[in-house]
């Protein structure tokens, strides 16, 4: 039976080029901000699926609230499923 989509926290995984080593981040998050060509953008929990090409800093606020920001040149966002996938290139 498939779990239902939580509507409060979605899973991220942030992959630098050594992702195979290891992963920048990976964790339960509320939010992620970042950049792109059109300007500044939020993915929430439950998002619609969507990519797009990231150029400043990525944003994420942890379960507890806490900030974190990832600094990157460029990197490409992933979201679907409750699930988004940074691929960085710092």
């Amino acid at each position: 039976m498939a779990q239902e989509p939580n509507k409060n926290k979605f899973y991220t995984a942030v992959l630098p080029p050594s992702y195979k080593r290891h992963l920048a981040y990976s964790g339960y998050v509320k939010s992620l901000s970042s950049t792109n060509s059109e300007g500044n953008f939020d993915i929430l929990p439950l998002h619609e699926n969507f990519a797009s090409i990231v150029n400043g800093p990525i944003v994420i606020v942890d379960e507890a609230g806490n900030k974190r920001e990832i600094a990157v040149e460029k990197a490409l966002v992933e979201a679907s499923n409750n699930l988004v996938k940074v691929f960085v290139e710092f």
